[in-house]
């Protein structure tokens, strides 16, 4: 490798504000999103073990973080009441009806078969606001979502927000050719 090979040919740094989420299930989240993360990847290991030490070999199972997004709160709730009723129609509604009217408008994309998850797209934005790559997040369902805290305390120009956190299969990541 000569010292020509190793110059990166975009030296552009990645921006943290330049960026658009997505959700099948939540259409407001890509409006409302303030932040969210590239969950990182864990690989493991595998002890061998031998008489002297145990030595390890590379895992065979990856496992995802939680996807973590942070939304501002309009003021109908709307992003934070649809991830509720995603919950809803997941566990806990009052009836076969409820949860049958919850996962009919929760899941008019998937099939029946996936009927309780979501893909969800981070579009990584360049510094001229171009799509340079997608991350997808496969089969992605809600494990949390936080409270909304009201404070007499706080002024009328301040912003209310929550968080919501995701687990899902896998992530790729799709590179857009300009």
């Amino acid at each position: 490798m000569t010292a020509l090979t190793r110059i990166p040919q975009n030296v552009n740094y990645l921006q943290p504000s330049k960026y658009i989420l997505s959700f099948d299930r939540i259409g407001s989240s890509q409006y409302f999103c303030q932040s969210v993360n590239i969950p990182g990847v864990n690989l493991g290991q595998a002890p061998i073990s031998t008489p002297m030490l145990d030595i390890f070999a590379p895992g065979n199972k990856i496992t995802y973080n939680q996807l973590n997004i942070d939304f501002a709160v309009d003021e109908e709730l709307d992003t934070w009441q649809q991830i509720h009723s995603w919950f809803r129609s997941i566990a806990s509604p009052e009836s076969f009806e409820e949860r049958k009217r919850l996962t009919t408008v929760q899941n008019q994309y998937k099939s029946n078969s996936l009927k309780y998850y979501s893909d969800a797209t981070l579009t990584i934005l360049n510094s001229l606001n171009n799509p340079i790559i997608r991350v997808n997040f496969v089969n992605a369902f809600p494990v949390s979502l936080s409270d909304i805290i009201f404070d007499t305390k706080m002024s009328a120009d301040d912003i209310v927000y929550a968080s919501a956190t995701f687990v899902f299969d896998y992530h790729q990541f799709i590179p857009i050719n300009a």
